[in-house]
């Protein structure tokens, strides 16, 4: 991986990157689990690439891995603050896989204390994916199968699931739909699937392409961002009510040069200032991504464009959106750049102030991780807990770490 030549890059650069932003020293890494730790048919029956944001119940974590378990098609996983781990479920334990295959980056914890999740495949209607709940004992139910409705007018490909406050279950898919671009839904407490709104069924898909999971704002309604489409057809930020009206909020790469940003990953964090917090993937004042601040009525204001060090150094390409710290800050990660090149871990305040927490592979073999996917969040004893897709100590496909700021 070069991470001696990293190394000595890194130190010709030291002084003047010390000068360019601040760096935490004080924070302490600890890695909790590394995957592969079993092996059968050179298959890590106990999961690979840990892509998920962890979920906190109690006083354990939950979170997915995309691949690994006997057949290949992803885990669910629990583990303690002490790193105590254990498989609740592998993916595809049926012929064609009717429970489902390769489980998406977010799971919610439902109020029937269940936690719910999605199956991005599945090998029923199409493979289209379905919703599933699993108890935290790993009893696994498939709650709806995707293009269940002819033509897939029900949408196909889910990326997460929300809950509203009465309870009932909202969610998006990336395709099908009456335009075959994707559809907002509503599962109701009683078991009925309501379609809420067709993406791109705007005039040049104003509405956007390619929807990302949704939150729950503290006004009730849900918020939420595409990946592609708008009036830039560079993603979008829109609100939905629980009855399905449906706003763009904003369309990206609206400033000069895309400095506002583009493509927007898949999730908003609400601030205590009741903004919303996010990140994208593409351009900003250097082309690698942003941190943006927007409110519940539109206006966009970018906090941070990635890559403005040398190298990259400090992070470009975040694939997940922020983490609300306890006094207000937010904590995110990025896919690639930092000091090693496989991503960092970073804090930025409400008003911009940006700085690195954590620098991934900065251990030999990077047995503390590498290229995280999905961003920390912060556990109830004040520490982050996260996973990465690559590095860790047994065959470089993932970790699960603790680190106290």
């Amino acid at each position: 991986m070069g991470h001696f030549s990293r190394i000595a890059r890194y130190a010709a650069f030291a002084v003047g990157m010390l000068c360019l932003m601040p760096v935490a020293r004080a924070a302490t890494f600890v890695p909790l689990y590394s995957f592969c730790h079993s092996i059968d048919k050179f298959v890590c029956t106990d999961g690979s690439n840990a892509g998920s944001r962890l979920l906190q119940i109690g006083a354990d974590f939950y979170g997915t891995t995309s691949a690994g378990g006997p057949r290949n098609q992803g885990t669910i996983f629990r583990i303690t603050g002490a790193g105590a781990f254990k498989q609740l479920y592998s993916f595809c334990a049926q012929v064609y896989c009717p429970d489902g295959a390769a489980p998406g980056k977010y799971i919610a914890h439902g109020p029937d204390g269940d936690i719910y999740g999605v199956a991005t495949r599945d090998g029923a209607n199409l493979n289209s994916g379905s919703i599933f709940k699993i108890t935290t004992a790993g009893q696994l139910t498939r709650v709806y199968g995707f293009c269940s409705q002819k033509n897939c007018l029900d949408g196909f490909g889910p990326i997460a699931v929300a809950f509203d406050k009465a309870g009932n279950l909202f969610g998006t898919t990336t395709g099908g739909g009456s335009y075959r671009f994707g559809t907002l839904f509503e599962i109701t407490a009683k078991g009925a699937f309501v379609k809420l709104h067709d993406f791109c069924s705007g005039k040049n898909c104003a509405d956007g392409i390619q929807p990302g999971a949704l939150v729950l704002g503290r006004d009730g309604n849900f918020y939420g961002t595409t990946a592609t489409g708008g009036a830039n057809q560079a993603g979008t930020i829109f609100r939905v009510t629980p009855t399905g009206k449906f706003t763009t909020l904003y369309s990206f790469c609206a400033a000069k040069k895309c400095a506002d940003g583009a493509q927007p990953t898949a999730l908003l964090t609400q601030g205590r200032d009741g903004n919303f917090y996010g990140t994208t993937l593409l351009s900003g004042a250097h082309a690698q991504g942003t941190v943006f601040q927007v409110t519940p009525t539109g206006i966009l204001k970018t906090l941070y464009s990635f890559c403005a060090r040398p190298y990259c150094d400090d992070g470009n390409a975040p694939l997940d959106g922020l983490t609300l710290a306890r006094d207000g800050s937010l904590y995110g990660t990025t896919s690639g750049g930092g000091v090693y090149y496989n991503g960092v871990l970073f804090n930025i305040t409400t008003g911009g102030s940006y700085k690195i927490i954590h620098n991934f592979c900065a251990e030999r073999g990077c047995f503390d991780g590498a290229l995280p996917a999905a961003s920390p969040i912060l556990g109830r004893d004040g520490n982050l807990y996260g996973a990465t897709t690559a590095g860790g100590d047994k065959f470089n496909v993932g970790e699960i770490y603790k680190l106290t700021p």
